[in-house]
């Protein structure tokens, strides 16, 4: 009848008659990996049954038959395929039901037909509502249901290609049982947890002794290699597979997925430690993924990495990482250029830069040899980089800009364009936003050296105070960002000079003010938004730039008109300059040349970042109409470039898409204050002394503060939004809780159990492997938990 599919079908390979499951072990199964045999009910047997309530005519005996050749006397096990499973941010983890041991053809029709009813639960309901996914509805989706032989397992457990909470790390995660694994996966058992190392090396993170049996009878390293050819079939993507052990010791894959919540999205820290000190001046606003990928891409090209190397110092690499959405600057790059220079010159600052308790003394000083060479390696340094010069930067930078500004094409409208022609569109501005990084860097390093050496001159050694050194570097500045600051104060000025429009200018709405503002009012603000309108607030593609939204440059207006003293003040400073010392005749001749330099440079900087907001509201524009052709909208601010290609080019469809894109938004939206530091994976306020603290096994990540509630009954009437729910474990049943509690703490369960990665899916701190939990921490106790490092913290009880 054609309903029954094999792994050698044509069919089995298409995730629309089979499912995603199935299609990714028939494909495993014909690139020779040991996958025990299978059969699919297709997509369409299941359209059947819930159109008609029946079975397909003729199905039943089909089923029968390919059981009795999958030998049901020694029991099969009842799987969903669904459609919908297994993508980035849906994996639908333990929403359908799976059967095991099944050994008879009554209970195999029964079992399937539980299946097919599975799709119309509360709990996929639920799952739906609460992702909330743009094109998605909570119709029942369809799904295949996999009939396949059962191995007789002795250990079985999950495997990681790499670690969902680390995935930097250059190692395997594994996860083992006694026996089958739905005790592990459904969260109800507890695993023996290994990490296995790219070098084979072994390590058990568990010591019990029951545990330590079960290590030694788990083949970690034949998993590990299973898991590592799986990924490169993949061509490297990450991915998640189940495994079994039979008492043969032969190795099984039963499931085969790519990590849907592999913290690759910028929300997670890298191994060792990481700070905003300099992160922040380059970048100070949240990266949505795409900027973070197109970001940590073009790291090598302005991260002065080529330059060190030229000078003779060896580049620490990765020099930048994306962390909650925020850019970081690895503390080894600090450290080593602190090594490079001598005690006497080490600023005492740079200690601000390293997380607390580092002391720049105890790095060694460069010895006199090292010196030398980094003094060789500077003279020549100019034939490669004429920029190092600091006069030579002055003068080639502005030609750089000219230039930079004429490869910009105008923002044109994009109606009838084709979506290739939108693509190159994008690719020409990431290139040039790569350019205007590229150039930055002698223009950033002079800033920052001269800032440093001015700093440390006129307040270490000459005793100036803080408001004298700020006074040297802003007395005469002039660049982009003081015309528009003087721009604003005088047009305020010329509306608080007329009374009657002034009363109506600070009356009405800003949204309603443009419109209706005198006409030469009108032309001076147009003419300003096309010169200045690519500023906004923020950086962040998600917000409106000035040319789009003219009503926030009325209501800074507005703002200044109110306080016309204030502005008339303001105006006054910028004419006139700061009120300080004069450099020029108390500290020489050497000290006015520094400030003058360090002035020169950051007007060069400010100019500079002009242009790079000039890039960014181009790629803004490109993005939103690429989302307007291909129906994604402003999700495409959280798709990688590479999606975006894919999107482009027809090879991603726009369901899956905007799955994608709807869980990264939720988690950008999420509001997270970036930490100063993170060591090893801890931020700096880490939590302080005090109260009662636990720790377990953080398996998603964030942190969340609430009333405690024990849970036994996910349905009882006495969950409020925003509490952390305190279980001994959870099943699939708990998903209509998810969207309302603010994290979870469980005393049982792994990191592949439903709880964690439905958790991770929607951006809920959860914490399993708290011993006792349920019993330490009192009913209705204020309690802070930490995802990511696994700690709850009893503040109240």
């Amino acid at each position: 009848m054609g309903f029954i599919v094999g792994f050698e079908n044509s069919q089995a390979l298409d995730p629309r008659i089979v499912g995603r499951k199935f299609a990714a072990l028939a494909r495993a199964a014909r690139e020779n990996f040991d996958v025990p045999e299978a059969v699919a009910i297709g997509t369409k047997a299941h359209a059947h049954f819930l159109a008609t309530g029946s079975w397909p005519d003729g199905l039943r005996e089909e089923v029968i038959n390919a059981a009795l050749r999958l030998d049901i006397s020694q029991g099969l096990s009842i799987r969903s395929s669904a459609t919908l499973e297994d993508l980035a941010g849906q994996s639908f983890a333990g929403q359908y039901r799976t059967f095991l041991e099944v050994n008879s053809e009554r209970e195999l029709l029964q079992r399937i037909e539980e299946c097919w009813g599975s799709a119309r639960s509360e709990t996929v309901r639920s799952y739906l509502q609460a992702l909330n996914v743009q094109g998605t509805n909570t119709e029942t989706p369809l799904l295949a249901v996999i009939v396949q032989r059962m191995v007789n397992a002795s250990v079985a457990g999950v495997a990681f290609s790499r670690d969902p909470l680390r995935p930097d790390r250059d190692e395997r995660v594994i996860e083992a049982v006694k026996g089958h694994a739905e005790g592990l996966v459904s969260g109800q058992r507890s695993p023996c947890r290994v990490r296995v190392g790219r070098d084979g090396r072994v390590s058990v993170e568990s010591r019990s002794t029951s545990y330590l049996r079960l290590s030694r009878k788990t083949p970690w390293r034949d998993i590990a290699g299973l898991i590592g050819r799986l990924e490169n079939s993949y061509g490297g993507q990450a991915l998640d597979v189940e495994w079994a052990v039979d008492h043969r010791k032969a190795l099984w894959l039963l499931q085969v997925r790519p990590i849907t919540t592999l913290a690759q999205e910028g929300m997670l820290p890298p191994a060792g430690a990481w700070t905003r000190k300099i992160a922040d001046d380059l970048w100070a606003d949240r990266l949505e993924p795409f900027m973070a990928e197109v970001m940590l891409s073009h790291a090598p090209r302005f991260d002065l990495s080529r330059i060190s190397r030229l000078a003779g110092i060896e580049p620490v690499q990765p020099a930048l990482s994306v962390i909650n959405g925020y850019l970081y600057v690895n503390c080894d790059s600090v450290r080593r250029l602190i090594a490079h220079i001598p005690g006497p010159l080490r600023f005492k600052d740079l200690g601000t830069l390293l997380p607390a308790g580092t002391r720049i003394v105890d790095i060694p000083p460069p010895r006199a040899l090292t010196l030398v060479r980094l003094f060789l390696r500077a003279v020549l340094l100019p034939l490669n980089e004429p920029g190092v010069i600091p006069f030579l930067c002055l003068r080639s930078t502005p030609r750089t800009i000219r230039r930079l500004r004429a490869r910009m094409h105008p923002v044109e409208s994009s109606a009838n364009a084709t979506a290739g022609a939108l693509l190159q569109r994008l690719r020409h501005d990431v290139e040039t936003l790569a350019l205007v990084q590229e150039n930055n860097q002698w223009p950033y390093f002079h800033a920052t050296l001269f800032a440093w050496i001015l700093r440390w001159v006129s307040v270490e050694r000459l005793q100036m105070t803080g408001s004298g050194f700020l006074g040297l570097i802003s007395r005469g500045s002039a660049n982009v960002t003081i015309v528009i600051e003087n721009w604003f104060r005088r047009t305020a000025q010329h509306i608080a000079s007329n009374p009657a429009l002034a009363e109506r200018f600070v009356a009405d709405p800003p949204e309603e003010l443009v419109p209706s503002l005198p006409a030469e009012l009108r032309a001076e603000i147009h003419s300003f938004l096309q010169r200045y309108g690519f500023r906004s607030r923020h950086r962040t593609l998600l917000i409106k730039r000035w040319a789009e939204a003219p009503e926030e440059v009325i209501g800074i207006l507005q703002s200044l008109v109110r306080h016309p003293q204030g502005a008339e003040a303001a105006l006054k400073s910028t004419k006139h300059g700061h009120h300080g010392p004069s450099p020029s005749c108390v500290f020489g001749p050497a000290l006015w040349l520094l400030a003058v330099l360090t002035r020169r440079f950051l007007d060069l900087r400010e100019e500079l970042r002009f242009l790079l907001d000039e890039v960014l509201y181009r790629i803004r524009c490109d993005l939103l109409a690429l989302g307007m052709h291909s129906g994604l909208g402003d999700a495409t601010f959280f798709m990688k470039p590479q999606e975006i290609e894919k999107m482009a080019l027809g090879q991603m469809e726009l369901q899956e898409a905007a799955q994608l894109a709807s869980q990264r938004r939720r988690r950008f939206l999420n509001p997270v204050e970036p930490s100063t530091f993170w060591v090893d994976g801890r931020p700096e306020f880490d939590f302080c002394a005090g109260g009662t603290v636990l720790r377990g096994i953080g398996t998603s990540p964030g942190h969340a503060t609430g009333r405690a509630v024990i849970v036994e009954d996910p349905g009882a009437n006495k969950i409020r939004r925003g509490d952390v729910v305190v279980a001994r474990h959870t099943d699939p049943g708990w998903t209509p809780i998810f969207s309302v509690i603010g994290g979870i703490v469980m005393e049982e369960g792994g990191l592949l159990n439903h709880c964690s990665i439905v958790a991770r899916e929607l951006g809920i701190p959860s914490i399993v492997g708290v011993g006792r939990a349920t019993q330490l921490i009192p009913e209705g106790a204020r309690v802070t938990i930490d995802g990511g490092a696994g700690v709850v913290r009893i503040e109240e009880g």
